[in-house]
């Protein structure tokens, strides 16, 4: 019955929005075997299978509705998205050129092949998919669709008239103004930047958080008297970068209760005397983080909170150089000491360059930040310096190569988790002269100890930049892409600083 299938993927599309996956494809389940030939409960189960992370039962389903309908364009597109998923994006985008070819008026699947050659790099099909999307059809998502690959590639002024317009179709779409928040940040533009940033928290989007406090939240009204939470929500590179801000949003208040990933709690309580630091309680369910606040005391608790990435905004911090040069991370000298003994006894060089090269995020897309080894050779050939191995879990190729890069073997020191063991990765880094990194936690925490640290990304991110100087750790500095795809000119300027900061050590 109509009205039976209507409150089935009502209450569907209810679950997938509260990440509830389990309960939502469980239902839909059931429906498409009460209805096997239904094709809207069909298409809809397998959305939910690739959005949870079951690609193989999504494609397998999608493949079955694509056969059925050959010239459905959303079979085609979800089709398409997760053989993309699966490790085939040269196949999936060479489908979607197949089907325009006999639907050439179908723009969700200009869209798709848009964002699936944004994500795996193959920049000479994104502007120009994106653009093919928003002549066929003017809508919000196509129009930001643009406006983030043009901005991407510095084409700020092109970008800004797309996302106008984006958001003047849409002005509520969280996802359309958190993407305009980067694109204001990385020109610098942060007082309005951090302002719309504040679209990362609207519960519609996937990865937004959600929380149990019953707390107001702080709108930068004067707290002299007052107890501040401050809670987290990013990965942890980003946590340990805004961190930064603590110093000063702690003399504000009257007192100050920082909520953290539990690798960082004694670095932080180290590092920040006067700041109450507490692990965060959270389960992750479908890309969300669910934070509880059962930890929290029954006196003399917080009596408001704000989330980390919103301090600058309720501080309303300018875009200016931090002041902290030397870092304002301090590792535990009684791991520090044994460390730097252990690096002094290596013969050769005695400056250390630390080396990460991957990121712990290894979802779709996100290699394509980060430079591939080959292009580390002519970085790896500075002279009179040993390397030293910050990457977790290397691969005894990656070592190999890296090793023939730069004329030596790359040190590994035994006995080091450098994943779950922050103290011993703070106090590592803190050993070193120098260390280069793609935009990782690694390098994060290197430049929060005060180590000079020349990040490598293909964008900046949302991390405001002074002349490639990070504007939250002073010791960080990163050489991003100015032509999409190519790795030549930041790995030449990584090269030019990096010799200026051994230099000067």
């Amino acid at each position: 019955m109509p009205d039976s299938r209507d409150s089935l993927l009502a209450d569907s599309r209810r679950l997938m929005t509260e990440g509830r996956w389990n309960e939502a494809c469980a239902r839909l389940e059931q429906g498409l075997a009460a209805a096997p030939s239904d094709i809207l409960i069909a298409f809809t189960l397998a959305t939910a299978y690739r959005l949870s992370g079951s690609t193989e039962r999504a494609a397998d389903l999608f493949d079955r509705l694509h056969n059925a309908l050959p010239d459905m364009a959303e079979a085609a597109v979800g089709l398409a998205q997760c053989r993309s998923d699966l490790g085939a994006p040269d196949e999936a985008r060479t489908a979607l050129r197949r089907f325009a070819i006999r639907n050439p008026e179908a723009s969700q699947v200009y869209s798709a092949l848009g964002e699936i050659s944004l994500k795996t790099g193959c920049n000479d099909d994104v502007v120009a998919a994106f653009s093919r999307s928003v002549a066929l059809a003017p809508t919000a998502a196509h129009h930001g669709n643009l406006a983030e690959a043009l901005s991407l590639r510095n084409m700020f002024e092109s970008a800004e008239r797309h996302y106008k317009a984006a958001l003047k179709l849409a002005p509520d779409s969280p996802a359309s103004r958190r993407n305009y928040a980067i694109h204001l940040l990385v020109q610098g533009k942060v007082e309005e930047g951090w302002r719309a940033f504040e679209a990362r928290l609207d519960p519609r989007l996937p990865d937004a958080p959600a929380r149990t406090l019953t707390l107001p939240r702080w709108d930068g009204s004067d707290i002299r008297e007052r107890h501040l939470l401050v809670v987290s929500e990013q990965g942890l590179g980003d946590e340990i970068r805004l961190a930064a801000l603590l110093p000063e949003l702690a003399g504000k208040a009257r007192q100050l209760t920082v909520e953290c990933d539990p690798r960082l709690v004694s670095l932080f309580e180290r590092s920040l005397p006067g700041i109450r630091i507490h692990a965060f309680s959270r389960i992750k369910r479908g890309g969300r983080g669910h934070y509880s606040y059962g930890w929290l005391p029954p006196e003399d608790g917080p009596d408001c909170y704000i989330e980390l990435g919103s301090v600058a905004f309720r501080l309303a911090r300018p875009l200016t150089l931090p002041n902290n040069d030397h870092g304002f991370l301090k590792p535990d000298p009684d791991i520090s000491a044994p460390l730097r003994d252990r690096l002094r006894d290596q013969p050769g060089p005695a400056r250390w360059v630390g080396l990460s090269w991957a990121s712990g995020a290894q979802h779709f897309g996100r290699a394509t930040n980060y430079p591939p080894l080959e292009a580390w050779r002519d970085l790896l050939s500075l002279p009179d310096v040993s390397f030293l191995c910050l990457q977790y879990d290397p691969t005894a190729e990656d070592i190999e190569r890296l090793s023939e890069f730069s004329g030596q073997n790359i040190l590994q020191l035994e006995g080091l988790d450098l994943r779950n063991d922050i103290e011993s990765l703070a106090a590592l880094s803190g050993c070193l002269d120098l260390v280069l990194s793609v935009g990782n936690a690694t390098a994060a925490l290197a430049g929060a100890v005060g180590t000079p640290t020349i990040e490598l990304l293909s964008t900046p991110g949302w991390v405001p930049l002074i002349e490639g100087q990070d504007s939250f750790l002073a010791a960080n500095h990163r050489c991003t892409q100015s032509v999409p795809g190519d790795w030549s000119a930041p790995m030449k300027r990584a090269r030019e600083l990096a010799l200026l900061r051994l230099a000067q050590s």
